[in-house]
């Protein structure tokens, strides 16, 4: 038998290196065939080709090189399957996919799932920008927090080049996250990594009654099969907004009902009758406090949430008319809302948000320039004796 084996291996060597010598390209695909990346890309688009370049660009140039780069044309009339296929010609790590008619975000994602091989799976956007050393910091801290499934990271439209640090990746406390999923999404779509594994062993894609809030629909399900989600606190991708042609006009309206139906999903084992009308991607701070008071009683028993964290939360949100006091009110285009500055008289948090933070680096009589760590740098206008800030410049 161990003949048998031998010479059967011995011929199949041999036809490799033979097929090697003849044709590059058979030989090629054959080390494809066996060739496993540490990180398989995925990457749907859909006419974009004035801005896809910068992206696949910023992909192809990562210091991490160990990757399949998977990208899906999803049924585009404009060039942007020549661009694809140009960068293809170039670089063997790309997987080009090709929708013959355009069939959404959602499907072309599980295409792309469905196609990878990696340890990992990396998303990217297709009008986005990956810092170069992304890919290296997220595997590094992979590879040192076996038990996270998801992995973030912070996002900022600043194209300011960023400096790589040395020390360690700092993960935010899956526990954290976990109870953010609840009002927010929990991490940005664009920045995460997640282990392929986990995905396949519990049989998850993203799942099309998620229509426009698929990302929050999949860290649901990620969650409830005991799996962690975490974020570094550090940038690694830019933001850069284009408008999406293939949204329909009432793309935000599908996306708020869709995210309620996830809220609702979410609540009901602390609060089965929770009001439908409360529930938003901005739930408001009264209902807020209301909700997570009635979580942190039933969590007693369900066990489901860290309950120091939630009763932190609590206590930080729930409380914060003593903090408005020594606050400043921010009037912005967007958002209003109360800033609190920390001890150090330069870093601040909004009270509403306090995950969005930011700090002062100019700041006279009339006007003061902060540095947002998500949105870039802004000037603001004081009045009332510094008390108010309304936004002038960003």
């Amino acid at each position: 038998m161990k003949n048998i084996c031998f010479t059967i291996c011995s011929i199949f060597i041999f036809f490799l290196g033979f097929i090697a010598e003849r044709d590059y390209d058979i030989s090629e695909r054959i080390y494809g065939f066996f060739y496993k990346p540490v990180i398989s890309v995925v990457m749907s688009t859909f006419n974009r080709e004035q801005v896809l370049p910068i992206a696949i660009e910023s992909i192809l140039n990562q210091t991490f090189k160990d990757f399949e780069f998977i990208i899906i044309d999803d049924g585009s009339t404009d060039n942007t399957w020549k661009v694809i296929q140009s960068y293809a010609r170039k670089d063997k790590r790309i997987v080009p996919l090709k929708n013959e008619k355009n069939k959404g975000l959602i499907y072309s994602l599980n295409r792309g799932l469905d196609q990878a091989r990696g340890k990992y799976i990396a998303r990217m956007d297709d009008d986005d920008k990956s810092v170069l050393y992304r890919f290296e910091r997220q595997v590094w801290a992979m590879e040192e927090n076996p038990d996270i499934v998801v992995l973030g990271a912070k996002i900022t439209p600043s194209q300011d080049p960023l400096t790589k640090p040395t020390t360690p990746p700092l993960l935010t406390s899956p526990d954290e996250i976990a109870l953010n999923t609840y009002f927010t999404s929990g991490v940005k779509h664009p920045t995460v990594m997640m282990r392929r594994d986990f995905l396949n062993k519990h049989h998850l894609r993203y799942d099309p009654k998620y229509l426009y809030a698929e990302d929050s629909g999949l860290w649901k399900d990620i969650l409830n099969k005991g799996g962690k989600i975490s974020s570094l606190n550090e940038t690694l991708v830019y933001f850069r907004y284009s408008k999406n042609v293939s949204h329909p006009p009432r793309y935000l309206q599908i996306q708020n009902e869709t995210y309620k139906h996830i809220q609702q999903e979410k609540f009901t084992p602390f609060w089965k009758d929770i009001p439908y009308e409360w529930l938003s991607m901005q739930i408001s701070n009264e209902h807020k406090c209301i909700i997570l008071k009635k979580m942190i009683e039933s969590n007693k028993k369900l066990k489901i949430l860290n309950q120091k964290v939630l009763e932190k939360q609590h206590l930080a949100i729930c409380e914060k008319e003593t903090l408005k006091k020594n606050g400043i009110l921010v009037i912005h285009p967007q958002w209003s809302d109360y800033l609190y500055i920390n001890d150090d008289h330069k870093t601040f948090f909004r009270i509403d948000y306090p995950d969005d933070t930011g700090r002062i680096v100019l700041e006279n009589n009339n006007t003061v320039t902060v540095q947002w760590d998500n949105w870039g740098v802004e000037v603001y206008k004081k009045e009332d004796n510094g008390k108010k800030w309304i936004l002038i410049e960003n």
